[in-house]
């Protein structure tokens, strides 16, 4: 499929027809699946997963939930978080991905710092590369929308039809997928005796501490919750838009959001006061520097771009209440950057300063919050599924680093953004989650990922697999949680895939040896030396 045939089933799929998938069922027997596989989540990892499969001589059909392709690296996290050894990173994540952002930038090397437009350009490459038919805007909805047969995925409902595959792949954020079929998972933080980790569950002893706040209570600081330290509960990290500004000519200016109240922002001004912030540039400062006189946003103060609690919602809702906390989160954002630029209990000179910088004119043209504005929620952490292993906290430590199912390696500290913000004494507000109660994130060694994660425990669906919303704990989620790993997770799930539906086997019945010899043919690193 070339660009423009890419980009009129694209229309066709933004309207509920699948083209290809249509077609291609109308050529076969009622015995015979419509596609090998069906990729639900156009993600990084859903991209690698179905190259994988097409270098198999397989197709595929990905489902995608919004509007676009790419995932969060389209949608706004330009920033890569690589791993602390570069040299875990590996395969086509690296090789097709990264060195193709390059070479959009005239590079013949991998590029991790970039513009969303340009990964967006290379995500509907390598879709094409792929051969995959893609339908945008197909959101499941629950158990109505997966057919089973036994302990199989049989079909799923796409445009009003059952579209049949051999094998599924859930590379979405929500794992809704996995979820609809029934497959166990978990939301929120474990206890700490759950899979004895010390950094599980509720950690009031770790968390961030930040004085100068009156009144420290209101929105978005929560009441003090019950419980004892390390006690289990259903909440989830922070969610935020990775943002892009520019300071080039053509930004657009902040606008005022519809429903702006800049009370919402008190606690914002007093942060500002009490720490001598002096303007937006000193929030996003020269290290999130991107091409062409760009910079990345994240969480910025304790009071940022963040905003715990409002996520907590998200992973078990429903698609109404997903769109309300997206709402809620475009508002915050906003509304802050409108409050640096206008507001008029601010210093003049740290308006001045923000004016400086406006939203891209040309990145997210066509998202549903405006120009420059980005399109994806950036969904930190949501389901987990309690498949047939679970990666935990002593999994990411020696000596429990090293496996013998490996289909990848990773290093990256253990990072947990605030998960709740609550009153503490006179003046003080607490962010609770973190770690360690510093900027710095709990360290790891160089671990491997073993296969076992990556698919339900044996007797649960027999042809899934899970690279995103993989087997682990919160705390053992906590590392390889970023997207380079998603997509190494996700070209593992895509040779999984292409085994099972080769062989006829459950994916429990895996060969190891056949799958890391597959992998390894496109680049993989498998184990990396100390």
């Amino acid at each position: 499929m070339n660009r423009r045939q890419f980009a009129a089933a694209a229309l066709l799929a933004a309207a509920g027809v699948a083209r290809a998938g249509r077609a291609q069922a109308a050529t076969r027997t009622d015995n015979q699946p419509a596609y090998d596989a069906i990729i639900y989540g156009a993600t990084l990892a859903g991209i690698m997963a179905a190259l994988r499969l097409a270098k198999r001589g397989m197709s595929s059909l990905v489902l995608e939930p919004t509007g676009h392709v790419g995932g969060i690296v389209a949608g706004g996290l330009v920033k890569t978080d690589i791993p602390n050894d570069i040299r875990a990173l590996s395969g086509l994540t690296l090789s097709a991905f990264f060195t193709g952002i390059g070479v959009e930038y005239g590079s013949t090397t991998a590029q991790y710092r970039f513009e969303p437009k340009v990964a967006s350009r290379v995500a509907v490459r390598l879709l094409e590369d792929a051969g995959a038919t893609v339908v945008l805007n197909h959101r499941i909805n629950g158990s109505r929308d997966v057919l089973r047969q036994g302990g199989r995925i049989a079909a799923i409902m796409v445009a009003g039809q059952w579209t049949t595959a051999s094998f599924f792949i859930d590379a979405s954020y929500e794992g809704d997928l996995m979820a609809a079929a029934g497959v166990p998972y978990r939301v929120g933080r474990e206890s700490t005796d759950t899979y004895d980790e010390s950094y599980a569950g509720y950690l009031p002893a770790q968390a961030f501490r930040r004085n100068g706040f009156q009144p420290n209570t209101g929105y978005p600081v929560r009441d003090v919750p019950a419980g004892a330290a390390g006690d289990a509960d259903d909440k989830v990290q922070a969610y935020n838009f990775r943002g892009v500004l520019s300071k080039n000519a053509d930004r657009l200016p902040f606008e005022k959001p519809t429903g702006y109240d800049p009370d919402l922002f008190v606690h914002m001004g007093q942060q500002v006061a009490y720490r001598g912030i002096t303007g937006l540039s000193a929030i996003v400062t020269e290290t999130a520097l991107l091409p062409n006189n760009k910079y990345q946003t994240n969480q910025g103060l304790f009071i940022g771009f963040d905003l715990p609690g409002a996520s907590w919602d998200y992973a078990d809702g429903s698609w109404s209440r997903r769109d309300e906390i997206i709402g809620e989160h475009v508002r915050w954002h906003q509304g802050q950057l409108y409050w640096f630029t206008h507001e008029p209990s601010l210093p003049s000179s740290f308006r001045t300063d923000s004016l400086q910088f406006g939203l891209p004119s040309d990145e997210f043209v066509d998202s549903p919050y405006g120009v420059g504005f980005p399109h994806a929620l950036y969904i930190r952490e949501g389901r987990r599924m309690a498949g047939h292993y679970v990666l935990t906290q002593q999994d990411l430590l020696t000596p429990n680093n090293t496996k013998t199912t490996s289909v990848c390696c990773w290093k990256y500290g253990m990072d947990c953004h605030v998960v709740q913000y609550y009153p503490e004494d006179t003046g003080t507000i607490v962010g609770e989650g973190t770690l360690t109660g510093t900027g710095s994130n709990a360290p790891v060694d160089l671990f491997q990922i073993p296969a076992e994660v990556l698919f339900p425990a044996r007797g649960g669906i027999a042809n899934l697999a899970v690279p995103v919303c993989f087997s682990a704990s919160h705390v053992g989620y906590l590392s390889p949680r970023m997207e380079p790993n998603f997509g190494m997770l996700g070209e593992a799930a895509g040779e999984l895939a292409a085994q099972s539906i080769r062989t006829g086997r459950d994916v429990q019945d895996y060969d190891y040896p056949q799958l890391a010899t597959a992998l390894r043919e496109f680049g993989s690193t498998l184990s990396v030396p100390s």
